[in-house]
């Protein structure tokens, strides 16, 4: 079966369009993928008394992984390490588990965050990912 001059022409733009979707889709820059999340209670705690935290993250940007829990108190200063679970390899998921106590009343804010790292014993790891920042009133 042969087409007629004017049945080639959708064909042939339709190849063209699909050839250039093609290069403009494989000459895209790779974007790494992963995420960072922790879990906090939103009740109230008393000042003093332990507030539990899970977090949990991955990213392919790394080959290594560590995942911490930081606290601040108020909304300015300073995020402080709490707490650091185990180095994992990147696609196993990196997870911390820390129990933050807060000295006295007002705002805790807590975040996860997630570090890259070149082997196991990297001494100076990247900052990936952090979580959104959690607000934890204090009494």
């Amino acid at each position: 079966m042969t087409l007629d001059r004017k049945q080639q022409i959708p064909y042939a733009v339709a190849t063209g369009f699909l050839g250039v979707a093609v290069l403009v889709l494989t000459a895209a820059p790779a974007f790494a993928k992963g995420a960072m999340d922790i879990t906090v209670p939103t009740h109230p705690v008393r000042a003093g008394r332990p507030v539990h935290v899970n977090g949990k993250g991955d990213d392919d940007a790394a080959r290594f992984l560590r995942a911490c829990v930081q606290e601040r108190g108020g909304d300015h200063g300073a995020w402080h390490t709490v707490e650091c679970g185990k180095v994992m390899t990147s696609g196993a998921g990196a997870r911390v588990e820390a129990d933050v106590r807060a000295a006295h009343g007002g705002v805790l804010q807590l975040r996860g965050v997630l570090y890259g790292l070149s082997d196991r014993d990297d001494p100076r790891p990247e900052e990936l990912r952090s979580s959104p920042v959690t607000s934890v009133p204090v009494r």
